[in-house]
């Protein structure tokens, strides 16, 4: 085997787009070098398998599809005696590996709870009680934290939210007497000021606040409802 035989098989290929024809060149050549002149066994053929685990599964499955093609185009065409193959592993979508890798963790977040000197300090506590994003941040009024009710008002979209005042968050953020001023700020300013006081980014803050949420049972439907969702299928992870 040689790059005159891998050239042969792949303009064989002629319903292959150039992005296939490469890919095939760039496994195949992978493969032929590994040989190096060995004979062709079923034995080299597992040791090379070997090599492949150190890859993702679904990088093994197509370098090992492309290689049992090449392997079963060069015995129909008396370039080998017999046919040789490849295990073909299971092929898991890229997606579905990274789903299982990045699978979300319930953090523990008391150290946010301690006080609250710093903008960066509320911002935090806004999103971890009540999922806000910086955008609904920005669109607060320090009139609608209801101390006496113990609700919050959420207005965005021509939508309003009535949110409940957990006691913990009150007793860190009711004797400000001002956070108009913080909410009128441009959104690079909320973040920057969160990267001061977090090392989770405002979207891990807020899985966090929808991980707590599951971890108390909250329904799915009142989840989607207190976060302003229009729909359930973004939670739906959460709740396997």
């Amino acid at each position: 085997m040689n790059e005159q035989t891998l050239k042969a098989f792949i303009d064989s290929r002629q319903k292959a787009s150039e992005n296939t024809k490469l890919a095939y060149f760039y496994d195949l050549r992978a493969f032929v070098t590994f040989l190096a002149g060995k004979d062709l066994t079923q034995t080299q053929l597992n040791l090379y398998q070997l090599e492949l685990q150190a890859l993702a599964t679904s990088s093994q499955h197509r370098k090992i599809t492309n290689i049992n093609t090449f392997l079963k185009y060069l015995y129909q065409n008396g370039k080998l005696p017999r046919f040789y193959e490849l295990y073909l592993v299971p092929y898991q979508h890229q997606d579905e590996q990274n789903a299982d890798q990045k699978r979300p963790q319930l953090l523990d977040v008391s150290q946010y709870y301690q006080q609250v000197q710093k903008p960066g300090d509320l911002i935090a506590l806004l999103i971890l009680e009540f999922g806000l994003k910086p955008s609904e941040i920005q669109s607060l009024k320090w009139s609608e934290f209801n101390w006496d009710f113990k609700i919050l008002t959420v207005a965005t979209g021509g939508l309003k939210r009535i949110l409940p005042i957990r006691d913990k968050f009150a007793r860190l953020v009711r004797p400000i007497k001002n956070a108009d001023e913080l909410f009128s700020k441009s959104r690079q300013f909320l973040h920057y000021e969160l990267k001061k006081t977090s090392s989770l980014t405002s979207a891990q803050l807020r899985e966090q606040y929808i991980l707590q949420r599951v971890a108390e049972r909250v329904s799915i439907y009142d989840l989607a409802k207190n976060l302003g969702l229009k729909s359930i299928h973004s939670l739906d992870k959460y709740y396997r």
